[in-house]
């Protein structure tokens, strides 16, 4: 019974990963086209190119378990970059307003792992060291944009 509750939950925090991960790389690859500003773009490249690899390597132990992939909504996606372009535009510093997108992004996402964490409680050790990681990306991301502001 144990068991089938862990694999439930690694199920479930692998497909909220790749979730997080889908809706960051969209974002991303949103603010990029928005971005005059090299150093900015470099480091948004970095940020897509690190979720990229945390999407892989949870879409990969998903498959492992047989679980089935949940992707994020169409309508959320297309929302999020409706909004997303529109703030960037609008805004008196295009480049400030993106490091405020993201970081509101990434502390959504620290907010989400957190309570998957605690509400699903004990994981398998890679799908608990990638959640873990996830979480360390999404704070490095944040203080990667703070010099943005």
């Amino acid at each position: 019974m144990y068991e089938v509750i862990q694999m439930t939950n690694d199920i479930e925090m692998l497909n909220s990963i790749r979730k997080s991960t889908q809706m960051g790389c969209y974002g991303i690859k949103t603010v990029m086209a928005e971005t005059s500003d090299a150093n900015l773009y470099s480091e948004l490249k970095n940020q897509l190119s690190e979720y990229e690899k945390i999407y892989d390597e949870a879409d990969a132990l998903l498959k492992e378990r047989g679980g089935k992939a949940k992707n994020i909504n169409p309508m959320a996606k297309y929302s999020s970059s409706m909004s997303a372009t529109m703030q960037v535009r609008m805004a008196k510093d295009p480049n400030a307003k993106i490091a405020d997108l993201m970081m509101r992004g990434n502390t959504k996402g620290m907010i989400k792992s957190i309570h998957n964490h605690r509400s699903m409680g004990v994981l398998d050790p890679k799908v608990s060291c990638l959640s873990n990681r996830l979480l360390q990306t999404e704070q490095a991301n944040i203080d990667s944009m703070k010099t943005f502001l």
